[in-house]
């Protein structure tokens, strides 16, 4: 099976695939999926890259010209320019198509099938997942914590360190939308780039100055109980690029965040948990203050009443924004009520 590791995902694009011709790439993260799709393109290409060599193509393209794919595998550039295809929507193409392509053997120019989320008894994913010589790459939703640890790897790829209170920073301003994340991290990277190792300071210089607010603002305004506070600290993030859907996953993160805290709490161990928990400075009070106000009880509704709020929102995208800012009016008002 060549399902690549979530940790081997960066690497393997940084090196333009590898020793694989064949790529899936696919998931509900559609943003990320287009990201990496593209990144393994450019990889591929080089830096020096044509940029006629990547040849786009798409699955209502190919259905009406089945023969393409192959013709354009097969091709060879006149001048011996690297090529690479891409093709979008490829969950949509025809069984024949991707067959001839998976049992044609290593093809001349390097393919990315780029899909929507492929469910494991889709035949495409199927074919790919058992083919040894197709790698798949899965773009799932990171919680926060997985956020920084990609954060951490992409640093890594481009020859930068940061110790654990710049990565926690860094985590907390980049939300939960994955393909705008990512390609934050590479701006800091290239800020950074020949100095060894990313400061605070720089993630201020490159983040904190140009959003001029944190990603988890909201969510701790929701969890005080500052209900006129929640619309304009959604506005703010929303402005700087944070989806609706972000915010409510960092709210369902923070919920577990908190749940631990409390059991820590009743040990008498809050301070040492805070720390585990790598909380960026800024932000310690703030938690520490909701972990000592709510109870696992009142956290429970609060979880119930995001869970339902997420539900909701997957349901009816042009509502989003209203339903997430209603469930953190919900868990602010049960904050203040001291049902928390």
């Amino acid at each position: 099976m060549a399902v690549i590791r979530p940790g081997d995902v960066d690497r393997l694009i940084a090196r333009g695939g590898g020793d694989y011709r064949i790529v899936l790439i696919h998931g509900p993260d559609e943003g990320l999926a287009r990201l990496r799709a593209r990144a393994l393109a450019d990889a591929v290409l080089g830096a020096e890259a044509d940029p006629l060599g990547r040849i786009d193509l798409d699955a209502e393209t190919l259905n009406a010209d089945p023969a393409r794919l192959a013709d354009e595998t097969q091709a060879i550039s006149m001048f011996g320019d690297r090529r690479v295809i891409l093709v979008r929507h490829a969950g949509k193409l025809g069984k024949g198509i991707w067959q001839a392509l998976l049992q044609g053997g290593s093809p001349a120019s390097p393919v990315i099938l780029h899909a929507d989320e492929l469910t494991k008894s889709h035949a495409l994913r199927i074919a790919c997942e058992s083919n040894p010589a197709v790698a798949v790459i899965a773009c799932y939703p990171l919680d926060l914590r997985d956020l920084e640890h990609a954060a951490q790897a992409r640093l890594r790829l481009a020859g930068l360190s940061i110790d654990a209170e710049a990565s926690a920073y860094l985590a907390d301003l980049l939300g939960a939308d994955q393909s705008l994340s990512l390609q934050e991290v590479d701006k800091l990277a290239l800020f950074c780039h020949g100095q060894g190792r990313v400061e605070i300071a720089d993630i201020d210089a490159i983040l904190a100055d140009a959003s001029g607010s944190s990603a988890s603002e909201p969510v701790d305004t929701a969890f005080e109980g500052d209900l006129p506070g929640i619309e304009p600290a959604m506005r703010r993030c929303l402005r700087d690029g944070t989806s609706a859907a972000g915010i409510l996953t960092l709210a369902l993160a923070h919920v577990q965040t908190i749940h631990r805290l409390i059991r820590a709490r009743s040990d008498n161990m809050l301070e040492q948990a805070i720390k585990q928990e790598r909380l960026f400075y800024k932000r310690e009070a703030r938690v520490r203050r909701q972990a000592q106000s709510w109870s696992q009880q009142g956290l429970s509704r609060a979880l119930e009443t995001l869970s339902v709020a997420q539900a909701q929102a997957r349901a009816s995208a042009t509502l989003e924004e209203t339903i997430v800012t209603r469930a953190l009016w919900a868990v602010a008002l049960a904050a203040r009520r001291g049902s928390g």
